[in-house]
């Protein structure tokens, strides 16, 4: 089947990762439907159903499809208690209906989208696909728990990868990588010299390069990144150079930003800054014959062309 021939749902159309999806599969000449409460981004459908429509509904929805993209869920990492039953709710239990719903409609594959953080937040060697859960966070035992139902569900007909990405950056991002690009612009004195542990990241374009690979049917779980891991320190002189401009890095005890975390009620701040976690995609770049397209420092020249573009 030729990709103009192609159809594709995708939930969380509207997210980051979700209409960058959407532009690429409409470049590639995919059809798109897209289950969303708001608006079809540009070149996609919008079905008439929600994320917590019954099987039936869903299913109904997605005939025809070719693919199932599920990229929608709850991504805080601070959850407070009184929202646990709502974070299951949709990256869980939501998760299990979309793939009954695509079984079935007879949707061959389903791609869905979990986090490195099922394995850890810190690793002393590049985690592998079959390494131990080690979730530290509700957002990540939500992850561990969607991943395991997923695993024991009885599809007879869709196919599910799993896609594992550690920290996604690009045009669009939000969260502590957009906080650390403002404070970059503004030429704000960082305590991050050393903040030297490698980190593995992955530009918004290879993580769609990858899901788009992942279309045809395929089972497994799959890690992925830029491959050209960066500590923290790295990172904000790589974005000092896109932006034009020295970084200005100076030396403040671990210990005094392990405490300061603390106090923000942050804990785990000071081991994403200070602490290493790689991503071994080996496996994945083995098994789909598949290398991230595109530089860091090409994906970094595009995410700050972006935010200056937003401000």
């Amino acid at each position: 089947m030729s990709a103009a021939a192609r159809t594709a749902v995708i939930t969380g159309a509207n997210g980051f990762v979700g209409s960058h999806l959407c532009a690429e599969l409409a470049r590639l000449g995919w059809e798109v439907r897209v289950i969303s409460r708001g608006l079809a981004p540009a070149g996609a459908h919008r079905l008439d159903v929600d994320l917590f429509s019954n099987s039936d509904a869903l299913s109904a929805a997605m005939a025809g499809a070719d693919t199932l993209f599920h990229l929608a869920g709850i991504a805080h990492e601070r959850v407070p208690a009184t929202e646990l039953d709502a974070l299951n709710r949709l990256n869980v239990d939501t998760t299990i209906r979309l793939l009954a719903a695509a079984d079935m409609a007879g949707v061959p594959q389903m791609v869905w989208l979990s986090s490195i953080k099922v394995l850890g937040d810190v690793s002393h060697r590049p985690l592998r696909p079959n390494d131990p859960y080690q979730p530290g966070d509700s957002y990540a035992r939500s992850k561990v728990r969607a991943e395991q139902a997923l695993q024991d569900h009885p599809a007879r007909t869709t196919h599910v990868a799993v896609v594992r990405p550690p920290l996604v950056y690009g045009s669009g991002v939000r969260g502590n990588f957009r906080a650390l690009m403002d404070w970059v612009a503004r030429g704000v004195p960082l305590p991050l010299r050393h903040a030297s542990s490698p980190r593995s990241l992955l530009g918004v374009g290879n993580l769609c390069s990858l899901l788009v690979r992942l279309s045809e049917p395929r089972s497994g779980i799959f890690h992925v990144a830029d491959g050209d891991d960066l500590s923290v320190a790295d990172l904000v002189q790589r974005m000092s150079q896109a932006f034009g401009r020295s970084s200005r890095l100076w030396s403040a005890p671990p210990g005094t930003i392990a405490l300061l975390a603390q106090l923000a009620r942050r804990p785990g701040l000071y081991s994403r800054l200070f602490h290493p976690l790689q991503v071994d995609q080996s496996e994945t770049a083995e098994a789909l014959d598949w290398r991230p397209p595109h530089s860091v420092a090409w994906q970094m020249q595009e995410t700050v062309s972006w935010f200056r573009a937003q401000r």
